[in-house]
Parts: C-alpha cells; structure tokens; sequence
C-alpha cells in the first residue's frame, strides 16, 4: 500500500474500481490524506487515501523514488 503522506500533486495512482489517474491535489487531514485524482476516465474524485488503498499506477516511479532518497 501506497505511504499517503508521500502523495503529491501529479503523482500517478492506481484505484481497483477507477482506475489510473493523476493526482491533481492533496489534503492531510489526521492520519489519513484527502487526495483529489483527476482519472483517466475524466471523473474527478475525492478520496482518502488510506482507506481506498490506493497504489502507484506506474512501478518505475516507485524505483525512482526510492533511489532519490537512498543517495541522500
């Protein structure tokens, strides 16, 4: 599952009902994010991100990631 405190504005996600879209703004609220996700489909949703378990619809942004913040 997707760390909700490291989803920023244009990050690629992926919904098991919605599918792929972007995210086009974030919310933290408590233990949980307000992440708002423009899909693929042209709906734009409201979601929160931990309960929706969302996940990074694109695996080498993950590898990416996680290099960036091994060589700091």
């Amino acid at each position: 599952m997707l760390d909700h405190t490291k989803i920023k504005k244009g990050d690629r996600v992926r919904h098991r009902l919605f599918g792929e879209g972007t995210v086009t703004d974030t919310l933290p609220i408590g233990d949980d994010t307000i992440v708002t996700i423009k899909f693929d489909n042209g709906a734009t949703k409201k979601l929160c991100a931990v309960i929706s378990a969302l996940e990074i619809a694109d695996p080498s942004f993950l590898r990416s990631a996680n290099n960036e913040s091994s060589a700091e």
